[in-house]
């Protein structure tokens, strides 16, 4: 699991958004799976794909290592 902690630059974007920026081996098909079951928490909670984001929350990735830059 991987926890990121959204900046102010990336303030108000959309969480489906921010997922592709920040995980860009994932692809968007993928990613609308794992946010649909939940494997994307947003402040230890589902989220839906259009939630936007603010400064400060904090978002958890139950997602494999593979999609990770190394």
């Amino acid at each position: 699991m991987k926890e990121l902690r959204i900046e102010k630059n990336d303030a108000g974007m959309r969480l489906d958004r921010y997922l592709a920026k920040a995980v860009p081996l994932l692809p968007a098909s993928l990613a609308q799976k794992y946010i649909r079951i939940k494997r994307v928490k947003l402040n230890g909670k589902g989220a839906k794909r259009d939630t936007r984001l603010a400064k400060g929350d904090l978002l958890q990735l139950y997602i494999n290592d593979e999609f990770f830059d190394t």
